[in-house]
């Protein structure tokens, strides 16, 4: 049975129904402070689909807890203009909180909710700019995602639903999001390194807006150690999630302490204003096995480039890995990595590992077998590239015979054209992917 919560808060018990803030959608009152809990039984979860979305940015506010409304539980806050992404609980709660200023108020927010089974991973969402492919939402299923031209997928670019601990079902990694070529953030590679706010140790800009992704292997956890830390208090906001972890959000000039997750990824979003600046942040990231007791001597094992090979098997402190890639391919990094002592509490290496691209855009190759690679891959392939390989067997008599081991093309916009003719366009295309 649907319940409909448009009054300024309240207990809700129904399998689905809506909240609306008061008002809507002609605007809710200044002042306003209402709290919503939505419930259902165990095992099942909730699940959040917003409808509109639209708050006071930065004065007026949504807050998600897990659970009971109480600062411990809080999982995020949400502000603006911009269409939040499905929130799908981690137990049978959750509670909204609207709070506003008493000056300007925005038309409001709608909002679906419904309960999960305990066997449903639920709809993650697509982020701003992006695509996404499949319908399957339990176990078992699994979704794609992809970026409209201009910007590039930071994260993992499919999903699959996973039964987790006591059988409830989740995605195995987080939704990625896409950023526009060029902007701050991004998705580190490796087990450690480091994350610096825009321009560090210079100020950073404002009205920044970045996010990073750390992802560990399935079993992992991920910690942050904080080496430098200075934000206009109040104002400027850098906000570390996780899977369960109840947002974070920090901001002004106090050094936070060490933060571990109980997962194997953690997001970082950092958000300026528009006036004053800071230096900005400085953390060291590591992502293990055993977090950051265990690794306290011992760097964790540094990724093996794609395409590429690692010399030196010592990873204790002051030791020194080099890399190297295959032939055909270009070192994008650094060539070596120490491992050092950080923030007196783990060992981590002094870069991230570094990786081996696809240095040639197309070109005449002869024998009786080879390889050809996209520009840059495994990295993402430049915008507006055109690269024409001729393959030719050395006996007229033999034909030739292409194995895909791998292809990922933005669909509708990238093509991979392959003829069956001497002369590159040659109209009697046999394959046109």
């Amino acid at each position: 049975m649907g319940v409909k919560g448009e009054l300024c808060g309240g207990l809700l018990k129904g399998s689905n129904g809506t909240v609306e803030s008061p008002g809507y959608p002609y605007g809710y009152p200044n002042g306003a402070n209402c709290t919503w809990t939505i419930q259902t039984e165990e095992p099942n979860r909730i699940q959040l689909v917003f409808l509109s979305f639209a708050l006071e940015e930065d004065y007026d506010l949504l807050a998600v807890f897990e659970g009971q409304p109480s600062q411990g539980n809080l999982r995020m806050r949400l502000t603006g203009f911009q269409m939040p992404a499905p929130i799908s609980s981690s137990t049978n709660m959750l509670s909204l909180r609207l709070t506003s200023d008493f000056a300007i108020s925005g038309q409001g927010f709608k909002l679906h909710y419904e309960v999960l089974q305990s066997s449903a991973c639920g709809n993650p969402g697509a982020p701003p700019h992006g695509t996404v492919h499949g319908a399957g939402f339990g176990v078992g299923d699994a979704i794609r995602y992809g970026c409209v031209p201009g910007y590039v997928l930071e994260g993992h670019a499919v999903l699959t639903c996973v039964s987790g601990a006591e059988s409830l079902a989740s995605w195995d990694f987080p939704v990625p999001h896409c950023k526009a070529e060029g902007a701050c953030g991004g998705t580190p590679h490796g087990p450690s390194g480091t994350i610096s706010s825009p321009g560090f140790p210079n100020e950073y800009d404002n009205k920044a807006s970045c996010t990073w992704l750390v992802l560990g292997e399935p079993g992992d956890t991920v910690s942050l150690v904080f080496t430098d830390f200075q934000l206009e208090a109040g104002y400027d906001f850098l906000e570390v999630s996780g899977a369960e972890l109840p947002s974070v959000w920090l901001t002004g000039m106090t050094l936070p302490s060490p933060i571990t997750s109980n997962t194997h990824w953690l997001r970082l979003h950092f958000t300026s204003d528009g006036s004053h600046r800071r230096k900005g942040f400085s953390i060291q990231y590591l992502a293990s096995e055993g977090g950051i007791a265990q690794a306290s001597n011992i760097c964790p094992e540094p990724e093996v480039p794609r395409n590429g090979a690692r010399l030196g098997s010592d990873f204790r402190l002051g030791a020194t890995v080099q890399f190297a890639c295959d032939e055909g391919f270009v070192l994008l990094g650094s060539k070596s990595v120490v491992c050092q002592r950080l923030a007196d509490v783990f060992a981590a290496w002094s870069d991230q590992s570094p990786q081996c691209k696809a240095q040639n855009c197309g070109e005449n190759v002869q024998g009786p077998s080879g390889i050809i690679f996209s520009p840059n891959y495994p990295g993402f392939y430049d915008g507006d590239s055109h690269c024409v390989w001729i393959v030719a067997a050395v006996n007229p008599d033999k034909v030739i015979q292409l194995q895909f081991e791998e292809f990922d093309l933005e669909k509708g916009y990238d093509s991979l054209v392959i003829g069956d003719g001497d002369e590159p366009g040659d109209p009697r295309s046999v394959l046109n992917v």
